[in-house]
Formats: C-alpha cells, sequence, structure tokens
C-alpha cells in the first residue's frame, strides 16, 4: 500500500472521476492509473493546440471536429476534478484522512482547474476571422464548455464577451451571458444585473436568463437580483405601454419571459404580471423568512 501523503500529486493525477476517493491509502496499480490519467490530460491539451494551429482547420471540418471533441473532453476532465475537489473539501471538514495531503492535492487540482479553462480558451488566440463557420462553431463550443467551468470559465466568458471581434455578433455575445449563469458564480451576479438594461434585447434575455440559474444562490443575492429584475420589468412593461412606441413593445416581448422566468426560479412565486410583481416586492422586500439561503 501506497499513503497519498508519500505521493507527489501531478496536476493531472484526479483529472477524471474516481479518483482515489475517500480513502488514504491507494493501491500502487491505481497510482499508476492515476499517472496514466496525467498522460491523458496532457494529451489532451496538447491535441487541442495542435488542432486550433493547424493551417488545416479551415479547410478540413475533421480538424475542426476533432477540436470541439477535445473541447468536451477538457469539460469532462475538469468536472471529474470539480468531484474530486468537493471530496477533498468534505474530507477536510470532517478531520478524515490525511489533511496535509488533501491540501496538497487540492491546491493541485486548482491549478489545473485553471489550466484546462485556459486551454480552451486558446480557441480565442489561434483562431482568427469571425466570419468563418468552422471558427464560429469552435468559439460557440468553447463558451458552452466555459458554461461548465465554474469560476475558472465565467473570467473567460468575459473576456469573450468584450473582445472586439464581436462588436456586431449579438447572438455570440448574448451566448456569453447566458453561459456565465450556467457556471453558479454567484459572484457575477452584479455584473449580469447591468446587462438588464443593456443596448441588446438579446443580451437582456439573455442576461434573464444567466440569472434564471441562481435559484440557489444565498438570500443576499437573490434578493439583490430580484429588486433590480423587477424594477426592470415594470420599466419595460410600462414603455411598452405606450401605444406608439413599437421599439418598447419589441423589446418587451423579448425580455419579459426570460426576466419573468428568473423572478420565478430566485423567489418561488408565480406571477405573469409585472404589477404583481412589483406589488410583491414591495410587500416581501423586508421579509428575512423570503431571502433565507436554501438548501443547495
Amino acid at each position: 500500500m501506497i499513503c497519498t501523503s508519500l505521493l507527489v500529486f501531478s496536476p493531472f493525477l484526479f483529472g477524471v472521476p474516481g479518483g482515489f476517493g475517500n480513502t488514504a491509502c491507494v493501491d500502487a496499480s491505481l497510482s499508476e492509473w492515476a499517472l496514466s490519467q496525467q498522460d491523458e490530460a496532457e494529451a489532451v491539451q496538447k491535441e487541442f493546440v495542435s488542432a486550433v494551429k493547424s493551417r488545416d482547420f479551415l479547410k478540413e471540418d475533421d480538424v475542426a471536429l476533432k477540436a470541439i471533441a477535445l473541447v468536451d473532453r477538457m469539460v469532462q476532465l475538469y468536472q471529474g476534478n470539480a468531484k474530486r475537489l468537493t471530496e477533498i473539501n468534505e474530507d477536510l471538514e470532517l478531520g478524515e484522512g490525511d489533511s496535509r495531503a488533501l491540501k496538497k492535492e487540492g491546491k493541485e487540482l486548482e491549478k489545473v482547474q485553471e489550466s484546462l479553462a485556459k486551454t480552451v480558451f486558446l480557441a480565442f488566440k489561434y483562431r482568427k476571422r469571425p466570419t468563418e463557420r468552422r471558427n464560429l462553431d469552435l468559439w460557440k463550443a468553447s463558451a458552452f464548455a466555459f458554461g461548465q467551468m465554474g469560476s475558472h470559465g465565467s473570467v473567460f466568458l468575459w473576456k469573450a464577451f468584450d473582445d472586439k471581434r464581436f462588436n456586431k455578433d449579438v447572438e455570440f455575445r448574448a451566448l456569453c451571458v447566458e453561459q456565465v449563469g450556467y457556471t453558479l458564480d454567484y459572484e457575477q451576479a452584479e455584473a449580469l444585473l447591468d446587462f438588464l438594461d443593456y443596448k441588446d434585447e438579446e443580451v437582456i434575455a439573455a442576461a434573464g436568463r444567466a440569472l434564471s440559474q441562481f435559484e440557489d444562490a444565498p438570500g443576499s443575492i437573490r434578493k439583490e437580483c430580484v429588486g433590480k429584475i423587477v424594477k426592470q420589468l415594470e420599466s419595460y412593461h410600462n414603455a411598452a405601454s405606450e401605444l406608439e412606441d413599437n421599439n418598447s413593445k419589441r423589446i418587451y416581448r423579448k425580455v419579459r419571459e426570460p426576466l419573468t422566468t428568473a423572478l420565478r426560479n430566485l423567489t418561488g412565486e408565480s406571477f405573469s404580471d409585472p404589477l404583481d410583481w412589483t406589488r410583491w416586492w414591495n410587500k416581501n422586500k423586508k421579509n428575512r423568512s423570503a431571502w433565507e439561503d436554501r438548501d443547495s
């Protein structure tokens, strides 16, 4: 038997689901298996860089499809590591296992998580032209991947959103905003709320869909979100009520459902009329029980 405290933890050692579980000591054959996972992760990243830099990327569908498949594999590696990190935190909380070894393992895993997200973002570095379909397909796949990469993913989603190549690509920018919600990085709530009065209604709707994913956020965050969404929803409704304001009517039709769904998820209520939401908010914004943290 080899105790984990004697192992040198590779950044890729626990790159897939299963890992070493909650055991303090592992069989030598499992150590060999873990090292094989290190080799796989490094190979995936190397293959990805090779694919996105290839001169054949724009010529052959197989190269672009391979790059997208490798993005999916990096997501799988990331999620396996995330599962292991959860196990490590639970063991540390309960005082189980070798705390020194667990902390070291966790530190190395965090480095791996960041490395995987950075590797995916190389798609934006090495692929240049936004008019090429294969580039767009890879960038979209990368945005979806970042949505599954927690706080590491949200960083790169905002970088992609701010990329000047997408200044006129509202659809892609909306995708980036929406995927921020799927990261479940609740620290991004304020940034998402800032998009509720954005110049493009597609992005406003995407911010609503993103905030819909924050139903298990701490009560203080849900309260802040609900207050601002209610205010914006009523504002869009009032503007659309003007008889000759067709532009406001179009915007309201686009954002009404995403913002209403976000309110339903964040509060557990089921109103449809913006005025009903305003009345509920005025009645409950100081009601502590409405903003208690939910059990995840």
